[in-house]
């Protein structure tokens, strides 16, 4: 079984909730923690709490962290990132509001540390979200970096001139963590869009007998008025729960891959042909991933 701490920014894209979904269902999977970042991280955190609490899985600890990224914000955005309509348009998930979803004492960092260090070697951290706390985790204890077993993370980009969102909304930190000495299996843009629910694998969600998959099919249809570009949920973030247990569905390459810090237009591509060696995504066999996901969460058809 692997063991994997989810680092997450749900609120946003509703790819998330699915993929932690996903995650907590795999018999494959021991989720030991689940983390939250960016502004507001305890919003984010409530919804994870209230996803646990559906599935009975309280004991998954859920920690809030960073609120801003590791490079300088100024008021435009700062106002940007406390719009609700923009962070949190399925905050629906976890109303009516519930004390029993506030996040736990500790913060995301801390959490991440005691949990590398309770488990040397063995976890790997499946980040999908910008990368802040798990850069900080490692700005505070230096040393973790020699204990996790890897990181798996949805960002960047290495076909296409992209600045993708997970890295580019914190290129400082990706900077720290892509240059730690950790293994890293790196879940592109280009590659992990591939894998769409459409309208018909949305409505299953909402006939389904599972409570919280009728309100996560709520959550859906309050999410894609916010970003109707998107064809239906697209599901970025699985890759890293995926490849803690079946990486073949997904083809690899090992490639140099550098974090642009300058320019403004380029400050947080992925460059590759130069940088730190990974693994990266080429490929992906969509449909059977697929396949494996609907039936992990709702079931076989």
């Amino acid at each position: 079984m692997a063991k994997i701490l989810i680092d997450t920014d749900p609120g946003q894209d509703i790819d998330d909730l699915l993929a932690i979904l996903f995650a907590l269902r795999r018999p494959e999977l021991e989720v030991l923690g689940i983390t939250t970042v960016t502004m507001p991280t305890a919003g984010r955190a409530r919804l994870v709490k209230r996803l646990l609490r559906h599935l009975g899985r309280q004991d998954i600890p859920v920690a809030a962290g960073m609120e801003l990224p590791l490079r300088s914000v100024d008021a435009g955005e700062l106002a940007r990132m406390r719009d609700p309509a923009i962070a949190m348009n399925h905050a629906c998930f976890a109303e009516p509001a519930d004390p029993a979803d506030d996040p736990d004492a500790i913060d995301a960092v801390e959490l991440i540390i005691r949990t590398v260090e309770a488990h040397p070697g063995e976890v790997v951290l499946a980040c999908i979200a910008p990368l802040t706390n798990i850069a900080c985790a490692l700005r505070r204890r230096p040393d973790i970096a020699g204990k996790v077993r890897a990181i798996a993370l949805m960002g960047g980009e290495t076909e296409l001139n992209r600045c993708e969102h997970n890295i580019a909304f914190d290129p400082v930190a990706a900077d720290i963590v892509l240059n730690a000495g950790v293994p890293v299996a790196m879940g592109t843009w280009s590659v992990t869009r591939r894998l769409v629910l459409d309208a018909a694998d949305c409505a299953r969600f909402a006939a389904s007998a599972r409570p919280e998959c009728r309100a996560l099919a709520e959550a859906i249809t309050h999410w894609h008025p916010a970003q109707s570009w998107k064809p239906g949920p697209v599901m970025y973030d699985l890759f890293p729960m995926v490849w803690a247990f079946a990486p073949h569905l997904y083809a690899m390459q090992e490639m140099r891959v550098q974090v642009e810090l300058n320019g403004q237009a380029t400050r947080g591509m992925t460059v590759p042909g130069r940088g730190t060696p990974m693994q990266v995504t080429t490929g992906i066999e969509a449909e059977a991933l697929k396949r494996l996901y609907l039936d992990t969460v709702l079931g076989a058809a």
